[in-house]
């Protein structure tokens, strides 16, 4: 493809700050939402370094009138959008045990508002220019919490998290029925263990047995290469945790077929 346009939510560090350089490999432009803005300045060096261009907007992908903003900014600066990638979510406690009132029904509201509503916002804002597009890409990070069997159910705290995710899920593949007449395909990635920021807070030595930011941009990328014949409405999954590295790579790969 072309050097690609791509924006991704959540690109401060982690799988976005990896995408983001993935995109900066192929010559491309990155806009990147994510309210961490000293970290920002290290994915857009990281991007610079990589041979792409980076344009960082400190804010919150769930807020609604803030995306809207950011997104008037961006048309005046390119024409189309070849990949959005709804990446950003948090994980937080919303037990119904874990706290008062106020505290949890605030931290519930907050873990929708960082994946679901923020991908509904951006994905919302950015169709007049994925339109544009002759190879339009929406690509959902998801979890393989999706299986039922992963499910955190015996996890209190998860609930919150696992929730957004089903709704993000769910958005997928409703979106990909409705965007398919104009030549947008939509797709989640649901995986494992991924050796994140994020992931060590919670387990340090899960994070360290997982597979790497970049295999998770490696991913994006095979399902982006596959053109406007590609899959569409589809759940990729791949490196379930307790697989080795080395399967998990040999799973990404297969995505490229």
């Amino acid at each position: 493809m072309t050097a690609p346009i791509a924006l991704v939510t959540g690109g401060a560090v982690g799988i976005g700050r990896a995408i983001a350089i993935a995109v900066a490999e192929r010559g491309g432009l990155l806009f990147n939402i994510d309210p961490d803005e000293e970290q920002n300045l290290e994915t857009g060096r990281l991007v610079e370094q990589a041979g792409g261009r980076c344009v960082s907007f400190a804010e919150n992908a769930g807020d609604a009138h803030a995306v809207k903003q950011i997104f008037a900014e961006i048309a005046g600066q390119v024409d189309r959008l070849d990949l959005l990638a709804n990446n950003a979510a948090i994980w937080n406690d919303t037990s119904l045990t874990g706290g008062d009132y106020d505290s949890q029904t605030e931290a519930f509201e907050r873990a929708l508002q960082s994946c679901t509503t923020a991908a509904f916002c951006c994905t919302m804002a950015a169709l007049p220019l994925l339109e544009q597009s002759s190879n339009a890409n929406i690509i959902n990070l998801n979890t393989e919490h999706m299986d039922e069997d992963r499910a955190l159910t015996h996890i209190a705290a998860a609930s919150g998290y696992d929730c957004a995710k089903f709704g993000l899920s769910r958005l997928t593949k409703s979106w990909a029925r409705e965007l398919a007449p104009k030549n947008i395909r939509v797709n989640e990635l649901c995986f494992g263990a991924v050796d994140t920021p994020m992931l060590r807070a919670v387990n340090q030595q899960i994070a360290e047995a997982g597979m790497k930011a970049e295999d998770i941009a490696a991913a994006v990328f095979h399902i982006i290469d596959q053109g406007p014949e590609g899959i569409t409405g589809a759940a990729c999954s791949f490196g379930y945790s307790g697989s080795s590295r080395q399967e998990s790579l040999r799973q990404i790969a297969a995505l490229a077929h």
